[in-house]
């Protein structure tokens, strides 16, 4: 879940990033007792757990109360476009319908969202991630093709990882175990057979 604030330091600014990081500094001392806060300038998200969904339930709308009143005593608002909520439960378990409310509106439900550039879904299965991993990929496994007859293996070796290599390792150790990541391990073996000629 990730609520998103608006602060708007001085655009272009050395000081801008910074303050903005003092300003908010002190968020996770008012819900890190009741969850995780993880900070990544203004896009911030908050991780709970707990095996009762009532417990759960009740938590969630605890940690937005308190939110709430950080952000009414800082002069923030909630961006609600960006506000959501996910659910992450194993593939065998169902979800459990949560609300969440916060100033009497309530905050989306999803079933995957993006996080530092990686397609998360709340079964974590990876599907998303691969999929638009395979895209990416095939891309640059295209040009890599049209390419080949004219270059060098040394040369094509470097073409490789950047194109190639760099984006299929980035988060590999969070989707690489997915019984869905063979699509994109097959394709790895199909270029370093073009390349290899």
């Amino acid at each position: 879940m990730g609520p998103n604030w608006t602060w708007c330091p001085p655009q272009g600014s050395v000081l801008g990033p910074l303050l903005f990081l003092v300003f908010i500094n002190n968020v996770p001392k008012f819900v890190n007792n009741k969850s995780v806060p993880i900070l990544l300038a203004e896009d911030t998200s908050i991780l709970l757990l707990h095996s009762n969904p009532t417990d759960f339930n009740n938590n969630i709308n605890n940690v937005f109360k308190i939110l709430r009143d950080w952000f009414k005593q800082n002069l923030f608002s909630l961006n609600f476009t960006k506000t959501q909520f996910t659910n992450f439960t194993t593939k065998n378990n169902n979800q459990i319908e949560i609300n969440i409310n916060y100033n009497n509106k309530f905050i989306p439900t999803i079933i995957y969202t993006k996080f530092l550039c990686l397609t998360v879904d709340c079964s974590l299965i990876w599907i998303k991630q691969i999929d638009s991993l395979t895209k990416k990929l095939s891309t640059a496994c295209y040009l890599i093709q049209n390419i080949q007859p004219y270059l060098s293996i040394s040369t094509l070796n470097i073409i490789y990882h950047s194109p190639f290599h760099s984006v299929m390792s980035y988060g590999i150790m969070f989707w690489g175990n997915s019984s869905h990541s063979s699509v994109i391990f097959r394709m790895q073996k199909r270029v370093i057979m073009i390349i290899m000629r």
